[in-house]
């Protein structure tokens, strides 16, 4: 293996090692609570709107991810920066369990 390849190989390894410490990979809930809860207490309406109907406005979570990672609005966007991919894959599971009764 060439020299060149090995230091690519090393400055990839360590670059994983640094996302990996940044990585939190909070659970659903804990997204949800750090960065959701204030404007939808516990999915209900608040500052923003209950989040009932939610499996009929985004049917498929790609739709969800989608959105959430954009914001609309007052509510803000949620960028990788913010909440990596397994976090946003956490959330959108915990806000399909939350059980939000429709109007």
């Amino acid at each position: 293996m060439s020299e060149e390849i090995k230091r690519i190989d090393r400055t990839r390894e360590a670059e994983l090692r640094q996302e990996s410490a940044v990585s939190t990979n909070l659970t659903g809930e804990q997204v949800f609570i750090r960065s959701c809860n204030t404007c939808h207490p516990g999915g209900r309406a608040g500052m923003g709107p209950a989040l009932e109907g939610l499996d009929k406005k985004f049917p498929d979570d790609e739709a969800l991810k989608s959105f959430l990672r954009a914001g609309k609005g007052m509510m803000p966007a949620q960028p990788r920066e913010v909440v990596n991919d397994v976090e946003l894959a956490n959330l959108v599971a915990y806000l399909r369990t939350l059980n939000v009764p429709e109007k």
